[in-house]
């Protein structure tokens, strides 16, 4: 009996030794795969960044232009009318200036509504966003049109 024991003890010592070499001979064979695999997921994940990178400066521009329009579409409802188009736009261009927004061309309208009651003045803000540094993801130039509307405040202007 004992010399059986000790010939299961060899076959299973073999089988051990064969699969840990099994398994470093696996090890080396697959040494220069995670290299590969780096190399064609760069580019995905640079694109993925970029991406974001995109959405992000859309997103903040959009907020930034609707915040811009609301300050202009107040400043102007706050002055006579005649002078409201050119106050609009001049504080449209003053907050896009000041906040920095990536617009590389900028439009400011500014429309008197005096067929309403009450009277409004909406201003219309476009701008088509700064790609620089995203053009493989944006090839066509993003435009952003928003719009705020104010009541003329009948008491504070002269009419």
């Amino acid at each position: 009996m004992p010399r059986r024991h000790s010939r299961d003890r060899d076959r299973a010592h073999a089988c051990t030794h064969a699969r840990a070499h099994d398994h470093a001979h696996a090890r080396s064979h697959d040494r220069g795969s995670v290299s590969v695999e780096a190399t064609l997921l760069a580019p995905i994940l640079v694109v993925i960044v970029l991406f974001v990178v995109h959405l992000g400066r859309y997103g903040t521009t959009h907020l930034r232009l609707v915040t811009a329009a609301d300050h202009a579409a107040r400043a102007a409802s706050l002055v006579h009318p005649a002078m409201m188009a050119t106050v609009g736009r001049g504080v449209a261009l003053d907050n896009v200036s000041q906040n920095g927004i990536p617009c590389e061309t900028f439009q400011a309208a500014v429309h008197v509504g005096d067929d309403t009651d009450p009277a409004t003045v909406r201003v219309d803000l476009t701008c088509v966003i700064d790609r620089r540094g995203l053009d493989m993801l944006a090839p066509m130039p993003r435009r952003i049109a928003v719009s705020s509307t104010e009541v003329i405040d009948r008491w504070r202007i002269d009419s």
